[in-house]
């Protein structure tokens, strides 16, 4: 809903740093009055359920884009605001657990509290206050919108990319065991991508004052390493882990896990590759990368389901993701004249010389 203004931060934030931070005040400012005036218009005419949708959906908006304020300004305060509004949102549902039990509202209140809770931080220690209409000139908004609208368009092809798969196994197997089966499969796929998002903000932060080719590299080595150790030891205990958190008959998804958790080292690639080319207002690279994974997603989905049902569809995801990343690591190498053997290398003597 905020049409991917809060992409283009760091691409202006680069050019013009104290200009880009005013420029993306005023925005959001803006935006919040103008949620607010159009809240004030549709509540009277829906009902409970809807306004809470609503106000979610408007406080979530303006959520995303201080999102990418907080991450280029200051990561390390934007994950200690996160962790603490975090355990005040776990308190709040403790009470409603104990005091408000089944009660719906308290629990959708409780929700609209905790984002409103992270804005208010995120607007007042990011000092978010300059409201400056005579900033907003045509050439600026140009300039935002060019970045702004290929990075909705971006986040619409991720999303369809990591689930697509399951629109498709519940279409083409109609089988609710299949579906359940691959649902807790992606659930703990996910998880697994905790590790290149955490870097990932790092990189954007980094990457607004400088292209770190090396960094980058030396986050993808770091970041294969993590995850492979994960796997493996998934492979180790994880029929156990599925047994004991989810019971015996979800030990069917034992290798669909492991399936998507290979589909995650090249996936690793894009996640932390794409930030230098956002950062850099390159935003069209990763919109055609991430249109030709989804393609091949969809295509591969409608080959391999009906044959080999879930995991049919956890192999057309490891296709995509790992053409989305071979074709985003060629196009790093190649802009950048980066090797990750011989980086790594260099990386290891410096650490030696360190020690």
């Amino acid at each position: 809903m905020n049409l991917g203004i809060g992409t283009a931060y760091p691409a202006i934030k680069r050019r013009n740093a104290e200009r880009g931070k005013a420029v993306f005040s005023t925005v959001t400012l803006c935006m919040v009055g103008l949620y607010m005036l159009s809240a004030a218009i549709l509540f009277p005419f829906v009902d409970i359920a809807v306004k809470y949708i609503i106000a979610i959906a408007f406080i979530t908006a303006v959520e995303n884009l201080l999102i990418f304020i907080a991450v280029i300004e200051d990561v390390s305060l934007r994950n200690v605001i996160n962790i603490i509004t975090s355990c005040i949102h776990i308190f709040i549902l403790l009470i409603i657990f104990f005091w408000l039990p089944k009660n719906i509202n308290a629990v959708l209140f409780a929700i609209i509290v905790d984002h409103l809770v992270l804005c208010c931080s995120f607007i007042m220690l990011y000092k978010v206050q300059v409201l400056d209409f005579s900033l907003l000139d045509r050439k600026i908004m140009r300039e935002i919108l060019a970045i702004a609208m290929p990075a909705m368009l971006m986040n619409i092809l991720m999303y369809l990319n990591y689930h697509a798969d399951v629109l498709f196994l519940s279409v083409i197997t109609k089988s609710n065991i299949e579906v359940g089966l691959y649902g807790t499969a992606v659930t703990l796929g996910n998880m697994l991508w905790i590790v290149p998002d955490a870097f990932k903000d790092i990189l954007y932060n980094r990457a607004t004052k400088k292209d770190n080719p090396d960094e980058i590299i030396l986050a993808i080595v770091s970041n294969f390493i993590i995850c492979i150790i994960i796997f493996i030891g998934f492979t180790l205990v994880g029929k156990w882990f599925l047994n004991l958190m989810y019971g015996k008959e979800y030990v069917a998804a034992y290798s669909i896990v492991l399936m998507l958790f290979v589909g995650t080292l090249p996936m690793v690639l894009y996640k932390l590759i794409h930030p230098i080319y956002i950062v850099n207002g390159k935003t069209n690279i990763v919109v055609i990368a991430l249109a030709t994974a989804v393609i091949s997603n969809f295509v591969g989905n409608l080959v391999l389901i009906p044959r080999l049902g879930g995991m049919g569809a956890a192999i057309a995801s490891v296709i995509s993701y790992s053409l989305c990343g071979i074709v985003f690591y060629r196009k790093f190498t190649n802009d950048y004249s980066v090797n990750m053997l011989s980086s790594v290398k260099i990386m290891m003597r410096k650490i030696k010389k360190m020690l």
